[in-house]
């Protein structure tokens, strides 16, 4: 079964944090570096979706793939790639990008890999 409501939970967790992230690394003017920073919730929101529905890439025959430890590991380095790389190409900055920094975007995709084991930690102090 395809979860849906742990990934947008943890996406927008995740996302609050990146745009924290994003303010305190702040080279730009805000409204340019909050807008940029909700734009980071496509991808966020993407590898979080693929990291709590690893069993759905059962069925491609791909080995590498059918450990969960190693997708989630891939999903972790892609993760923080894309993060930093969104950093990089932001206009309206002093110099180039909004220089997020590499320990940022790490922490950031290791929140995005470590989701589906976070929640269930969290999901008993929600309110649904």
């Amino acid at each position: 079964m395809v979860e849906i409501i742990g990934p947008v939970i943890m996406t927008i967790l995740i996302g609050a944090i990146d745009l924290f992230f994003m303010v305190k690394d702040l080279s730009g003017d805000a409204k340019s570096t909050i807008g940029h920073g909700l734009g980071a919730l496509i991808p966020i929101g993407i590898l979080t979706a693929i990291a709590f529905n690893i069993s759905l890439l059962d069925p491609l025959g791909i080995a590498l793939l059918s450990n969960k430890y190693v997708t989630l590991s891939l999903l972790a380095v892609i993760g923080a790639v894309i993060v930093h790389a969104k950093s990089a190409a932001f206009k309206g900055a002093r110099g180039v990008g909004s220089h997020e920094t590499w320990a940022h975007s790490f922490i950031v995709a290791i929140l995005i890999a470590a989701s589906p084991f976070i929640y269930p930690l969290i999901s008993g102090f929600l309110p649904f």
